[in-house]
């Protein structure tokens, strides 16, 4: 290890030992040298070991993602730089800490890909991906949403948590396509991630067979169906919905109720409650906004 890095490894310690050990200095642990490790190509369940939930360095990789990927042209369509992606996975698979303002977000997203891509199985699983391609033959579509809903609920928390972000972040990115001229649609998604997430549909061998070809275009089809619905239908449950409020900062609006994790108290349930509760902290704000005014230019008495 050089020089440089011995110091930043022993500054990081100091910090992580006075911050820890805040209230408890006889039992907090040490700042880890290492982070948790984000293995490809091993079952989830495996990666998501510690805590039963997203590795933090996967989770930030997929923050970075849904901040600046909305007004950037062909994420998740165009590639990565080779190099750079080589050297991000070997990080993340040795626990090594990642600047992500190194690495762009069509690195991140190529890198993000293969780590799906890698899952054996797939992250939906074999029957899960058949149980897709049998809702999609549905016609009515309340009778599609409802078991959509009872298949994302069926499977892992960290599953859930890790497809909540996932179509999170496509449908923010397919929101401002034809604002901000990203050419990033549910459709060009679609085409651009199903292979990463359905694996039924790759060819074993290095020709692609026509039964490959028909089956991704369903997959395309299921992936821009589940961006499309994702805050217009409850398909992912309000417990996911607020988890990906909470950690993305973001607010949703699902089947007319606003989803906010970040404020306390919690926003009522109801469309008019939800007004009242809306207008109510608008006055409050700028209240405070006055009053800050008036201290500012003298005006209070």
């Amino acid at each position: 290890m050089s020089s440089w890095a011995e110091r930043v490894h022993r500054r990081a310690a100091d910090l992580g030992n006075v911050v820890t050990s805040c209230g408890h200095p006889a039992t907090a642990p040490a700042y880890p040298y290492r982070l948790e490790k984000v293995k490809f190509g091993v079952p989830l369940e495996e990666v998501c070991k510690h805590n039963n939930n997203i590795p933090g360095p996967l989770l930030v990789l997929i923050l970075k993602l849904n901040k600046e990927s909305p007004n950037r042209r062909d994420v998740f369509r165009a590639p990565g730089h080779q190099g750079a992606m080589k050297k991000l996975i070997h990080f993340l698979q040795a626990g090594r800490l990642v600047n992500v303002d190194n690495y762009s977000v069509f690195t991140i997203a190529s890198v993000l890909k293969k780590f799906l891509r890698k899952i054996p199985n797939g992250i939906f699983g074999r029957s899960g991906e058949m149980e897709l391609f049998a809702i999609n033959e549905l016609q009515n579509e309340a009778e599609q949403t409802d078991r959509l809903h009872r298949l994302f609920a069926s499977l892992p928390k960290y599953t859930q948590h890790l497809l909540v972000l996932l179509f999170g972040t496509f449908r923010v990115i397919a929101s401002n396509a034809a604002h901000a001229s990203t050419g990033m649609t549910s459709e060009a998604l679609g085409v651009s991630v199903a292979p990463s997430f359905f694996q039924s549909c790759v060819s074993d061998g290095k020709t692609a067979r026509m039964e490959d070809v028909l089956k991704f275009k369903v997959a395309t089809k299921i992936m821009q169906h589940i961006i499309d619905k994702f805050a217009t239908h409850d398909i992912f449950g309000r417990d996911n919905y607020e988890y990906y409020a909470r950690v993305t900062g973001r607010i949703l609006k699902v089947q007319d109720e606003w989803i906010c994790s970040f404020q306390y108290p919690p926003p009522p349930r109801g469309k008019l409650a939800q007004q009242k509760y809306a207008l109510q902290h608008s006055l409050e704000a700028e209240k405070t906004w006055l009053q800050c005014q008036c201290e500012r230019w003298g005006l209070r008495p």
